[in-house]
């Protein structure tokens, strides 16, 4: 799997999403995220929106579905997204703009043919400074280590 399958169809770095990262890092942690979402351990698994198989959780997403519906691979790709009416997205990138991710900003970068560059960036972004492995988006501290992730 290419790091290719790691961008979002949102704009989002998928190998910073809760679930990918609890299905590899800590079953403790997929547990809980299955019992918050009255869901089976197995379900919270995912690859990636650019290496999804029919169990990964992202066949449950809306903006998979949507992307898939328009025949596009990336948000930016539906007229909908230039004319700020998709409410999809508009709901979750203000959720993520929280976690002060931009996923406009993002999917700007990759609309402009920088994926590569922005997936280095943002691989470095949620890599803790402290042990070398990655994080989470949501997450306030390094899942491995415990330091900040500040």
């Amino acid at each position: 799997m290419g790091s290719e399958s790691l961008i979002g169809r949102c704009g989002l770095y998928c190998g910073a999403c809760d679930i990918y990262r609890a299905e590899r890092d800590d079953p403790g942690w997929r547990a809980r995220i299955a019992a918050s979402h009255d869901c089976a351990v197995e379900q919270v698994r995912c690859n990636g929106c650019g290496n999804l198989s029919p169990e990964c959780w992202g066949h449950g997403c809306k903006i998979v579905s949507c992307t898939e519906l328009k025949g596009v691979r990336f948000c930016f790709e539906c007229a909908e997204y230039d004319a700020n009416s998709c409410d999809a997205f508009g709901r979750l990138a203000a959720g993520y703009l929280e976690a002060e991710v931009d996923l406009r900003e993002n999917l700007s970068r990759i609309r402009e043919g920088k994926a590569q560059e922005w997936l280095h960036a943002t691989r470095q972004r949620f890599t803790c400074g402290a042990c070398g492995k990655p994080v989470a988006v949501w997450s306030a501290k390094c899942h491995h280590c415990g330091k900040s992730k500040s």
